[in-house]
Formats: structure tokens, sequence, C-alpha cells
């Protein structure tokens, strides 16, 4: 279903635009899943259509030696990829959480009613994820192998049903029915490199000072990023915890110096 007149460089524009625009919103606490979910359907479009901003498979495929199969010149994804990054310890995953399709069309799945299953171990996930892309990295080095081919990445969105791995991936889309995000949490190389940066980075979705700690942060977030410890690595800006949140006190914030406001018992 890919258009090919539509050149790959207009997803890497879209998210760059998307991306700013999202920062923006949540810095100001205006973000609403009224905005959400337009674009998380514009994002899956992007992906079917033009099959960019794919950065999970593009990064691979310029690790494997093809970049021309990754749709833009080598160093303008590149250099889009280090932004990404940078916006990741600065602000935190929002590329991944709307404008990655990959991400979004997991999104979209996991927000249709049906029984949510919960992974208990926060860092197995992370780990498996983890040795996934050392795997991917030297596979794709030392012998030219693009992993996420057999996941079934680029034949999904690409409708090639008459593939098997065609299938590999729907049926991860259809386990992210039933648990968070499957591809982002276990498999996703890029998305491991974000998460590292994002760890230490600078703004996150904290409580501030009007918190009452009722805790339904806390039971909303799919990953147990909402507790008071968390290190917001696996946080994907999903917004679960600003909906349910009665006295409004979650915003992308900087952790203060002890003392300030923003460092009360509040603040997480």
């Amino acid at each position: 279903m890919v258009i090919e007149s539509i050149p790959k460089v207009a997803g890497m524009a879209y998210a760059v635009v998307a991306s700013v625009a999202l920062v923006v919103l949540f810095r100001t606490g205006r973000f609403n899943m009224k905005i959400g979910y337009p674009l998380l359907a514009v994002s899956t479009l992007f992906g079917f259509l033009v099959f960019s901003p794919m950065l999970p498979w593009q990064w691979q495929m310029m690790l494997v030696g093809s970049p021309q199969q990754a749709g833009v010149p080598p160093p303008l994804a590149g250099a889009v990829m280090m932004l990404f990054l940078v916006l990741a310890f600065l602000f935190g995953r929002h590329f991944c959480g709307y404008v990655c399709p990959i991400g979004a069309v997991q999104e979209l799945v996991y927000r249709i009613p049906a029984p949510k299953l919960r992974i208990t171990s926060k860092w197995g996930p992370v780990l498996f994820r983890l040795a996934f892309l050392v795997t991917l990295v030297v596979l794709a080095v030392t012998l030219s192998v693009p992993l996420l081919r057999y996941v079934g990445v680029g034949d999904f969105f690409q409708l090639n049903v008459t593939s098997a791995f065609f299938y590999a991936f729907l049926a991860l889309v259809t386990v992210g029915l039933f648990i968070y995000r499957p591809f982002c949490r276990f498999l996703c190389p890029y998305g491991a490199l974000l998460s590292l940066v994002s760890m230490v980075g600078l703004f996150k979705l904290r409580r501030n000072e009007d918190c009452i700690e009722c805790g339904d942060c806390e039971e909303a977030c799919p990953t147990g990023e909402a507790t008071g410890k968390a290190r917001k690595q696996e946080c994907y800006m999903c917004n679960r915890c600003r909906e349910v949140c009665p006295a409004d006190a979650i915003r992308l914030l900087r952790r203060q110096s002890h003392g300030s406001p923003e460092a009360g018992a509040g603040v997480t």
C-alpha cells in the first residue's frame, strides 16, 4: 500500500514537526487525547502510505549497509535520529508515544476495550530488549542480516499478505490488544536507545505540589512508570496518568533542587 511517489523525507519532516508540537503541548499542559487520537491515526497512515518515519527500520538498514532501503539520504537519517535522541533526553519519548507508526498502531490497538494483562517485572522487558538490540547490531554488522525483516515490520506496513512475516507482526499487534506495546517494550532497537537517554533525561511527567497522593496515576500507568521512584525510561507519554489525575497535578517538569516548590513531597 506504500505510495512510492511520496518521498520518505515527508515522513521525517512530519516526525520533527509533530514531536516539537507535542513537547510544547505537554509542557504547557494543553495536550489531551482529542489531539492524541488524530495524531496516532495520522502517524499510522504515514506508516502504511509512506513507510516513514520508521526510524527503527531505517536505523537497522543503515547498520546492514543498505542505506538505499532506508529511503532517505544517510546524513539526513543520521541527523534526524540524533535529533530524537536529544529530544528524548530533554523532554521524553514523544516520538515513540505518538509519531512512530509502529508505536502508534500498537497504542491504538491497546486502547480497544479488552482484558488487559500487566507485566509485573519492570526490568524483564528492558533487559530482553537490550539483548535483542545487541543481537540485531551483531547480525547487521557482521552478517548484514536485517533482523526486523523477520519480525515482519516491513511486510506488515507494506501489506505484503503473501509473506509469513506479515503474520508475525500481525500476531504482535494482536498481542498488543492485551499487553501494552509488545514490540516497543521487547524488540524495538531504536526504542532501546531512546529509553537509555530518557532514563537520565531532564524533563519528565512528574507530579507537582498539587498532588494528593491518591495513587490513581500509578493504577492507570501500563508500564509502572508513575511510581515515585520510577526513572520514566519506559514512559511513552500515553497521558493516562494525566487523564485520571483528580488534582490535575501532573506536568512535564524538570526536577528542581531541594527546597524548591517542585521538589516537595508530592513531586516524583
